[in-house]
């Protein structure tokens, strides 16, 4: 250690100053002049700085009190009211005659951490002294439930033994804070487990000293964040509970501005807040400081950061989805949340089960998608789990929280399969050389036809009359995949839009529309920007076949109008918006299609005929036919002829046997250059949004 950390000892030669006999808590803590005693002989009880800030004014015992006391009981069985070894403060203060529901207060870090070690020595049975010798506080210190305890600036006011949670196991620190608790342990660290618990118990006493900041918040916008949340988020992040979401923010600063960031975002109150700028930075601030000392409770908060992204990825900063993403994700390692115990192991009982897996899976479903969406690498291995999925058990038992999980496990799946997905697009080696496996094609069609009916889209009509928000967004996971998995490069040059393609990209256009018109689209999340993007590049090239170009246009005018509103939440939106923007400007592409070809070759290589691009036309749905018999409608068994102008012209043309007229050739040069230069331009500045688009082999 080194010699400016002063603060850790104590020189017992010092010279006493002074002290008052009577103070309070609150003004002890922070260091400043107390009237109280002054007070009480006028009839108060409670100091001026209390009493001017609404605060409850809490005495603070004298410790030379404490030391008359001990010297005068020393030789009985049992001690009461706290000593001078520490500065707890544990049922009924001396001197105050508000009773104190076992609340334990920390005074200063020395304190905490020589009761903490007392603590540790009591468990371990290190200390084999009469109890009659042993600090009265540290005899009645309950570790395993100090953690629910509110922190010294927290105003709100915890009532023990909620109805809402008798039927949850009680967390301690087995389950939050030591690292080296699970059903491995490769290392052999778990001989050391006593210590490693002394010293995550340590840590986290300290954490529960002086907040920075309070979480306090006006019962108003309390109640509006609330509604918020469980409206708009719960169902792709399903780790708060109504039950105890208000005794949960009330003792934790770093929860409360997470919840109150997350949903003043999606639906800013018209009441006086401070904004999600100002929630996330103090957020942020807490975790950073460590001043959570409940790990479970930060995973929470951490998962909220999801509807804060103040900079588009373009270049690495720690603000970003994937950041926080692999944040949770390491943490949650840290803590074993991936590997759940064993039926008879012992800790299992203590363990709320379900909260951890409902962390885990947010974490899972968000890194799978991180890993298509920019091409980023697979943190999580399978083989290193075997935490369960979450199942409907998982949930509140009332008909909403039900059928939010139903779909969040869904989702959850869908996730699952498109990590695998991704897995092989991000191996080049394998990806160039090898034909995409058909069995991730048919976990899709299978995915898509378990789906049960209240969960399928639906779309098959001309106008949408059942629209529900969290289904259609559901569906746009799914199609964006459909849409990546059908965009191919030939011979160096960046995507063919093939019709699984196009008929995907129209789908989610038809999906957006029903969000738009339905004047709201806020609770979208940042990650639609990429759907947009994606579906923007197979639309721009249907926009250059002739029977489909009118219907193209129309779907990417309203893949423009939700970009817009898209920009108005997050940073991302902001480039997919100018870059389609440009590229749908005709002298864009005329000037695009002057550099990479003359006029000569533009007349020979682009027919104005959609016939002559036939019998060269390249269609991943002709070699699927003619080599898995795959019908790559069994994709879509939600669409129909009225679903829109592209829907019904690729599916009569599928029963015309010419679904695939029109589609870029081999020998169609200055089609992919011209796309070559206009993707490029969309993307270059969004790297981390760039797919992986790879030359995938379209047969075995």
């Amino acid at each position: 250690m080194t010699s400016d950390s002063n603060w850790l000892h104590f020189n017992s030669h010092q010279p006493k100053r002074k002290r008052a006999e009577l103070v309070c808590l609150t003004c002890h803590a922070k260091k400043i002049k107390c009237n109280i005693q002054l007070r009480k002989s006028q009839g108060h009880n409670d100091c001026s700085n209390c009493s001017t800030s609404g605060r409850e004014c809490r005495i603070r015992p004298s410790k030379r009190e404490k030391r008359r006391k001990g010297a005068r009981h020393d030789g009985e069985q049992h001690i009461t009211g706290p000593t001078n070894e520490d500065e707890f403060l544990i049922g009924n203060p001396i001197g105050n005659d508000n009773p104190v529901d076992n609340t334990v207060r920390i005074s200063n870090g020395v304190d905490a951490l020589l009761a903490a070690d007392a603590t540790f020595q009591v468990a371990s049975g290190a200390l084999e002294r009469p109890q009659q010798t042993m600090p009265a506080a540290v005899r009645n210190i309950d570790v395993p439930n100090f953690h629910h305890n509110p922190s010294p600036q927290n105003t709100f006011q915890i009532q023990d033994h909620s109805p809402a949670q008798s039927h949850k196991p009680s967390t301690n620190h087995t389950d939050t804070t030591p690292t080296q608790v699970g059903d491995v342990d490769s290392g052999f660290l778990q001989v050391y487990g006593p210590e490693n618990q002394h010293d995550a118990d340590n840590q986290a006493l300290v954490a529960q000293l002086e907040h920075k900041y309070s979480s306090q918040m006006h019962p108003d916008l309390e109640q509006i964040f609330t509604e918020t949340y469980f409206e708009y988020c719960y169902t792709w992040c399903p780790v708060l509970e109504q039950a105890t979401l208000s005794e949960d923010i009330a003792r934790s600063p770093l929860l409360a501005n997470a919840l109150a960031l997350a949903a003043s975002h999606i639906q800013p109150p018209l009441l006086p807040h401070e904004g999600p700028e100002a929630y996330y930075k103090k957020a942020r601030t807490i975790f950073y400081d460590d001043e959570e000392a409940d790990s479970l409770t930060s995973l929470k908060a951490l998962c909220l950061f999801y509807w804060w992204a103040p900079l588009s990825p373009s270049r690495v900063h720690r603000h970003s989805s994937w950041w926080w993403t692999s944040v949770i994700i390491r943490h949650a390692q840290q803590m074993g949340i991936h590997r759940e115990p064993g039926i008879e192991h012992p800790n299992r009982a203590a363990l709320d089960l379900s909260l951890r897996r409902k962390i885990w899976w947010t974490a899972f479903a968000r890194e799978r998608l991180t890993a298509l969406c920019q091409s980023k690498p697979i943190i999580i291995d399978p083989d290193d789990c075997n935490i369960a999925e979450p199942t409907l058990l998982d949930f509140g038992g009332d008909a909403r929280s039900q059928r939010q999980g139903e779909i969040f496990i869904h989702w959850v799946r869908l996730c699952a399969i498109i990590g695998r997905i991704a897995k092989f697009l991000l191996q080049p080696e394998k990806a160039t050389t090898s034909a995409f496996p058909n069995q991730l094609r048919e976990e899709l069609v299978n995915w898509v036809h378990s789906l049960p009916p209240r969960l399928q889209l639906r779309i098959d009509a001309s106008r949408t009359q059942s629209f529900d928000r969290d289904v259609h967004q559901l569906h746009l996971f799914y199609l964006t995949t459909i849409v990546i998995l059908h965009l191919k490069r030939s011979s160096g040059h960046l995507p063919q839009a093939l019709p699984p393609a196009i008929l995907a990209a129209s789908c989610t256009a038809r999906i957006l529309k029903d969000i738009l018109a339905r004047g709201n689209s806020r609770f979208l999340m940042a990650i639609t920007c990429w759907h947009v993007g994606t579906a923007s590049i197979a639309l721009l090239q249907a926009c250059r076949i002739q029977h489909l170009s009118s219907f193209a246009n129309e779907d990417l005018d309203i893949l423009q109008h939700t970009v817009k509103q898209l920009q108005t939440m997050w940073a991302s939106a902001n480039v997919i918006a100018s870059g389609i923007e440009r590229l749908r400007r005709p002298e864009s592409i005329i000037a695009l299609a002057a550099q990479n070809q003359n006029d000569s070759s533009a007349s020979n290589n682009l027919q104005s005929d959609d016939a002559a691009f036939r019998l060269g036309a390249i269609s991943m749905a002709n070699h699927d036919d003619e080599d898995n018999d795959f019908d790559w409608m069994r994709f879509f068994p939600f669409v129909t002829k009225s679903t829109n102008g592209i829907a019904a012209s690729l599916i009569s043309g599928r029963e015309q046997g010419t679904a695939t007229r029109g589609f870029p050739s081999p020998n169609n040069e200055l089609f992919h250059d011209t796309l070559l230069a206009q993707y490029q331009d969309l993307f270059d500045p969004f790297t981390d949004y760039a797919m992986a688009f790879t030359d995938i082999p379209l047969h075995h």
